[in-house]
C-alpha cells in the first residue's frame, strides 16, 4: 500500500512537471500550454462613406408636448401660445343641479419642465391674443402680436425654483381682463413671453391627454344658493384640449437651410441621423470587443437652454433592419445609450456603443448601422439643434474607436 502510494505521487509529479511555465523559459508543452497572452489591440472605424444621411420630419407639430419661450438665446427666439377651451362663469353644477356662480379669482398656470437655473430675476410674462390663433402662425406674425398684445400678469419665479406648478392670480379689478364678446363663448387665449438678467428660456409642459401637467385656467368662486356651506366654494377648470390650438414658434430652423453634407439632430421637425459601418472581418468573427466608442465632432456650437438641470443628450440605437428613413429601431433594453452635449461648446462627443457593437457580432443579428436623436424628441421638443461633421467633411468625420481582444491560440508559445 505504501508503495502505491508513492507511485501515485510520483505519476502526479510527472504530470504536473510535463506542463508547467518557468517564467525565464518558454514552456515546455507546445500542444498543452496556451501561447501568448491575449493580444488587446485598438482600431478606429469610419462609417461607410456617403452613406450617411440625415433625416427631417419626425416629429409632427401637433405632436409637441412642451411650449418653448426664449429672449436673447443663441438656440433662437421662440414664443408660445395657448387657447383655454369654452368656460361658464355664471353657473356651475353642484351635485347635478346648476346653481348661479359668482367668480372671485382667476388662476392661469403652468407646469416648468426646465429652465437655466444661472439666470436671476425670471419672469414669464402672459399677453392676451386672439382666440382665433392656431398652429397655423408663423413666428414673425407672433412676435409682431405680443409686442403689442395688452400684458395680463407677470409670472415671478423665485430663484430657487427649478421647476413645478407657477401661477398668475387674478382678483378683484383685474377680472375684468376677461371680460369677453359673447361670440367668445368663453374661450380665452393667451401668449407668452419671457425676461430675466440676461439671456434665457423656459421648457413648459403642455398635453391635451389630461395630463394633470398642462396648462390650466380656474375660475374660483361662491355658488351662494348652496345650502351645505362645504360646496359653497366652488372651482371650474378647463385645460387646452384642441391640438391646434396651443404651440410654439420659433425662428431658428436649421432644417430650412441644412447643408447635406452635414449630420443634423432635433429641431422643430425632430432630425435624426443615420450612420452605417463596415466591421472588418476579423473584428466580426473571432475578436473579443472590449471598448466600443462612437465619436462625433460639432460643426457648429451647441448651443441650447443653459444650465438646464435635465442637460442636453444624444441618443444613439440600433436597428433591426436597414430601411433607411424607416429602419425600425431595435428596441432591447439596455441597448439604447446616451452621449452629453456640452451647452454652449463644440466638445467632441463621446457614446458607449460596447453592448450595440457586441451585437453586431451575432451571426444574422442587426446591421452595423445606428440611428442618433435628440433625447429631448421624447418630449416633444428642446433649444438645441446639433449640428456634426459627416462622412463628406474634410476634418471632424464620426468615428467608432474600438479596443478588442485576440483569443489566445494553445500551441503556440
Amino acid at each position: 500500500m505504501r508503495r502505491l502510494r508513492v507511485l501515485g505521487g510520483l505519476v502526479a509529479a510527472l504530470a504536473l512537471g510535463a506542463c508547467q511555465e518557468n517564467l525565464s523559459a518558454p514552456g515546455e508543452c507546445p500542444a498543452l500550454c496556451p501561447g501568448e497572452q491575449i493580444i488587446v489591440r485598438d482600431t478606429t472605424i469610419l462609417p461607410i462613406l456617403g452613406g450617411d444621411s440625415t433625416f427631417f420630419g419626425y416629429l409632427a407639430r401637433s405632436s409637441r408636448t412642451v411650449l418653448l419661450v426664449s429672449n436673447g438665446l443663441p438656440a433662437g427666439e421662440y414664443r408660445s401660445f395657448v387657447v383655454f377651451p369654452a368656460q361658464r362663469t355664471d353657473s356651475v353644477a353642484v351635485d347635478g343641479v346648476s346653481q348661479a356662480y359668482t367668480v372671485d379669482t382667476v388662476s392661469i398656470s403652468f407646469n416648468l419642465q426646465a429652465r437655466d437655473t444661472t439666470a436671476k430675476g425670471l419672469t414669464v410674462y402672459l399677453h392676451r391674443i386672439p382666440i382665433t390663433t392656431d398652429t397655423t402662425i408663423t413666428y414673425p406674425v407672433l412676435a409682431a402680436l405680443l409686442d403689442t398684445a395688452e400684458v395680463l400678469d407677470s409670472i415671478q419665479v423665485a430663484d430657487t425654483v427649478k421647476s413645478g406648478r407657477i401661477e398668475a392670480l387674478f382678483v378683484g379689478d383685474e377680472l375684468t381682463k376677461f371680460a369677453g364678446p359673447a361670440a367668445d363663448s368663453g374661450k380665452f387665449a393667451v401668449g407668452l413671453t419671457v425676461r430675466a438678467d440676461k439671456p434665457t428660456g423656459v421648457r413648459l409642459s403642455v398635453d391635451a391627454a389630461g395630463s394633470t401637467l398642462a396648462p390650466l385656467f380656474e375660475n374660483r368662486g361662491r355658488a351662494p344658493a348652496v345650502t351645505d356651506t362645504a360646496k359653497r366654494r366652488q372651482v371650474v377648470q378647463v385645460r387646452p384640449t384642441d391640438i391646434a390650438k396651443y404651440g410654439y414658434v420659433g425662428n431658428r430652423d436649421l432644417s430650412q437651410t441644412a447643408n447635406p453634407d452635414l449630420l443634423y439632430l432635433g429641431g422643430p421637425g425632430a432630425a435624426r441621423a443615420l450612420l452605417r459601418f463596415a466591421l472588418p472581418t476579423d473584428l466580426k468573427d473571432s475578436a473579443q470587443i472590449l471598448r466600443a466608442t462612437l465619436e462625433l465632432t460639432p460643426a457648429i456650437s451647441l448651443d441650447g437652454l443653459p444650465s438646464s438641470p435635465s442637460g442636453d443628450s444624444v441618443a444613439v440605437r440600433g436597428v433591426v433592419v436597414d430601411l433607411g428613413a424607416k429602419s425600425p429601431p431595435l428596441l432591447t433594453g439596455g441597448l439604447q445609450s446616451w452621449g452629453l452635449l456640452r451647452q454652449g461648446t463644440t466638445d467632441l462627443v463621446t457614446i458607449d456603443l460596447l453592448l450595440l457593437a457586441t451585437q453586431w457580432q451575432i451571426k444574422d443579428g442587426p446591421p452595423a448601422t445606428v440611428f442618433l436623436a435628440l433625447t429631448d424628441e421624447v418630449i416633444g421638443g428642446g433649444f438645441m439643434q446639433p449640428v456634426f461633421y459627416s462622412t463628406r467633411s474634410a476634418t471632424g468625420q464620426p468615428r467608432l474607436r474600438v479596443t478588442y481582444g485576440l483569443p489566445t491560440r494553445p500551441g503556440r508559445p
